[in-house]
């Protein structure tokens, strides 16, 4: 068994300054932090030009007509699908709202990440919507969440918002699907106020169509994740058959399956499971990135972790980890993950997990 113990790094980064009372509009608590470490960004260039970028080239061309590869998984799926902005929806995670969380299991990418009380929040990243029976429960907004749904250029879901949330929407001009977009959500007063919000796919459709939200990605864009063609299993690393991520009450863990070759989530002492269907959740990566985390003075335990500069990160798949960075200069930009060697770190297509923890995190990898 091996523990990661998170780095307490010294590079600076920009901190939001808080002077607003309170952490309002949440109606739960969660805590978040980032962490930095850096790599030679022109090493990754010099490697977009090899004979493995030209067999790429070539897997691309034999897809067939009105195919893509897909810039969340990196799998095939129709060009009219995969060259549309993708949602992000804010979902619930406290314990005794996950018997009705549902929709997690159709995301193509999964955050998780610590909010005020230590508890974490989901975010779950859709690239067809028609795949989205019903999503929920819908929470509410945090500012670091807004960072994480551009890294995908996608359209931020959420019913509710803190302040901190509602003054980045407002200074940047962000388009969101709020709880003020009456089409986008519905009740289910089965489960107690807040955690009755959900939505459907063609719920949130409607609610993307009402606030005129571009539905297409720009021309020329290219996703932040690079995968590669097919199933590579790591040459080098540690053994990672378990994933033990110490958030104070979810304590993810993550537990790999030789058989398929994916990784089953577990939290809260059991299985990880979508209530639209029964199913554990599986991933095929796992990405850990360090952040820095940081009280917002005055801000009622809201966390403000920087997402902005370097840091340092693990990449696990097929039962291997490796040691990684991570680089994001602004929000116009995604985030960019690296291997050891200063080149862009490539991973395997299929579903991503990421959870985005603070530096003193102990991650254990076990045999």
């Amino acid at each position: 068994m091996k523990t990661y113990k998170g780095i307490s790094t010294a590079l600076i980064a920009a901190m939001i300054a808080a002077t607003a009372a309170g952490c309002s509009g949440g109606n739960t608590q969660e805590s978040d932090s980032t962490a930095v470490s850096t790599t030679a960004q022109s090493e990754a260039q010099e490697s977009e030009s090899t004979p493995e970028s030209q067999s790429e080239t070539e897997a691309a061309a034999s897809l067939p007509e009105g195919q893509m590869y897909s810039f969340l998984t990196g799998e095939p799926v129709d060009s009219s699908i995969g060259m549309q902005r993708p949602v992000a929806v804010m979902i619930n995670n406290i314990e005794e709202a996950t018997s009705q969380q549902c929709g997690t299991s159709a995301a193509d990418i999964l955050y998780e990440a610590v909010v005020e009380g230590n508890i974490t929040r989901l975010m779950a990243i859709f690239q067809d919507t028609s795949k989205i029976e019903r999503v929920g429960s819908v929470r509410s907004a945090r500012h670091n969440y807004l960072d994480f749904a551009s890294n995908y250029d996608a359209i931020y879901c959420h019913y509710g918002q803190s302040i901190y949330a509602t003054n980045k929407i407002q200074q940047e001009g962000l388009l969101t699907v709020s709880e003020n977009v009456g089409s986008a959500y519905f009740q289910d007063n089965t489960y107690p106020a807040p955690h009755h919000i959900f939505a459907s796919g063609e719920t949130l459709e409607a609610g993307i169509s009402q606030i005129g939200a571009g539905r297409n990605l720009p021309d020329g864009y290219e996703g932040g994740l690079v995968f590669n063609t097919e199933d590579t299993d790591p040459d080098y690393g540690t053994i990672a058959n378990n994933v033990s991520i110490p958030f104070v009450y979810s304590k993810s863990t993550l537990e790999y399956d030789s058989a398929t070759k994916l990784y089953k989530k577990y939290q809260y002492g059991a299985p990880h499971v979508d209530a639209n269907n029964n199913e554990q959740l599986t991933f095929k990566n796992i990405i850990i990135q360090y952040a820095q985390y940081a009280d917002i003075p005055g801000g009622s335990g809201c966390q403000d972790i920087t997402l902005y500069g370097e840091g340092k990160g693990i990449y696990i798949t097929d039962g291997k980890a490796v040691d990684i960075t991570w680089e994001r200069s602004d929000g116009s930009v995604p985030t960019t993950y690296y291997i050891e060697d200063g080149t862009q770190l490539k991973i395997n297509p299929g579903k991503t997990y990421i959870a985005v923890v603070p530096e003193n995190f102990n991650i254990t990898l076990g045999e």
